[in-house]
């Protein structure tokens, strides 16, 4: 389990790190200091000292074992990586603005009243707008809003307490936040779910991308050649696929190469509240 464990969070850390270092040897010390702290931050609490302290002896060597599985250029190998995808061009349809516009209405209040302060609704207004519903960090929101990280972290946990912001779950580096389901057109926490489930056996990072890209289309209609293009060479036909077997895309018009997909009615939340 602990091999395994490590094998999991070194990919984690890897697949997060916004640069590396050029030097080979800087880099290994720095991903190794962060397969550290991100292994503190997952098991404090959660496992014995004892069962940590053994974690702790074999550490070294298996991030030898596994460190080679990363390439010199600290990322996975080429064929093995989720190329990122590019936000949709379908803009302004992920979101129900109107609902979100009400929201930020009425809870004035968790807002700093001071005109000149950075953090103010119509700037989080237009952050939110450009998430289209995706997942984003805390980095993302501290840099926006030029804020330090303390306040930044302050302000996402008042905002999620109230209700407009969701998260992920996870710990450490991997947590997310995202605009809380009921302000977007689409399903979304459904929408993952099944994603995850069907490409299950493609790359993991892929899925949370793939259904990232939905969100943002709020259910109108896209050119195959627009969701095939950013994704791993060869990967996108079989993609479709198994998205359409999955009854998560459908395909609009007629065959030929103005055919066009977008997700099943189905997964559009009601106009209602």
């Amino acid at each position: 389990m602990g091999r395994a464990l490590v094998a999991g969070v070194l990919l984690q850390v890897v697949l997060e790190a916004p640069e590396l270092p050029a030097d080979p040897q800087a880099r290994r010390r720095l991903l190794k200091k962060r397969l550290e702290s991100t292994l503190i931050d997952y098991l404090a609490g959660w496992v014995t000292l004892d069962r940590f302290r053994t974690l702790v002896h074999h550490l070294d060597q298996w991030f030898s074992l596994y460190y080679p599985l990363v390439n010199p250029a600290g990322t996975l190998r080429e064929d093995d990586q989720a190329t990122p995808l590019t936000p949709s061009p379908i803009t302004r349809a992920a979101l129900r603005e109107n609902l979100l516009d009400s929201w930020l209405h009425y809870h004035q209040g968790l807002l700093p009243r001071r005109p000149h302060r950075k953090f103010k609704r119509d700037k989080l207004r237009e952050f939110l707008i450009r998430t289209q519903g995706g997942w984003f960090r805390l980095r993302d929101f501290e840099q926006f809003f030029h804020l330090d990280r303390k306040t930044a972290w302050e302000y996402l946990q008042k905002l999620h307490r109230a209700g407009l912001l969701s998260h992920n779950q996870s710990r450490a580096t991997a947590v997310r936040y995202g605009l809380a389901p009921r302000f977007l057109v689409v399903k979304a926490e459904g929408l993952r779910a099944k994603v995850a489930a069907a490409l299950a056996a493609l790359h993991p990072q892929l899925a949370a991308q793939v259904a990232d890209w939905l969100i943002a289309t709020g259910g109108l209609a896209f050119r195959e050649g627009e969701f095939i293009n950013p994704l791993p060479a060869g990967r996108g036909p079989e993609m479709v696929n198994l998205l359409k077997g999955s009854g998560l895309l459908e395909s609009v018009g007629p065959p030929g190469p103005s055919q066009k997909l977008r997700l099943p009615r189905s997964w559009l939340q009601d106009d209602e509240g």
